[in-house]
């Protein structure tokens, strides 16, 4: 995530923000911005209450990420708010999977890289410029 990102959504959802999500490469942005907005919708943050109502801890690497919430009783948690919750993270969790970490078009592969050192997923266009990035490199 770049700078921007990370200083504008850490602003705007102080009490929700984890700092993993820093690691999150640019192509999952929008997904991430999702999940944060609708983690607070579902629990806004009350005037003068300063801990956190939902822990969420988000881990990436490798061409995948998956986010973990937890809540706390100072909510007021009821059926249709837990499902909503649900949701919310299965959401974010189906959609790295099915986005390109560059640009956050359809994936369509995980690349890695030969010697196991990096492994993206890819919208066809990012994976084609890897493989010429990799013949390119290989022919020289």
């Amino acid at each position: 995530m770049n700078k921007e990102d990370i200083e504008r959504l850490s602003a705007k959802y102080p009490f929700l923000w984890p700092y993993e999500m820093e690691a999150l490469p640019e192509g999952w942005n929008q997904i991430a911005e999702r999940l944060l907005a609708d983690l607070n919708a579902i629990q806004p943050q009350p005037e003068g209450v300063f801990g956190r109502l939902i822990n969420l801890s988000v881990r990436s690497g490798g061409g995948f990420a998956i986010a973990y919430v937890s809540t706390s009783d100072l909510g007021i948690w009821d059926e249709t708010k837990a499902l909503m919750l649900v949701r919310a993270i299965q959401r974010f969790n189906a959609g790295v999977l099915t986005s390109c970490e560059v640009c956050g078009d359809p994936s369509k592969m995980i690349v890695k890289e030969c010697d196991g050192s990096r492994q993206q997923m890819l919208c066809q266009r990012h994976a084609d410029e890897r493989l010429a990035e990799f013949e390119g490199g290989r022919m020289q």
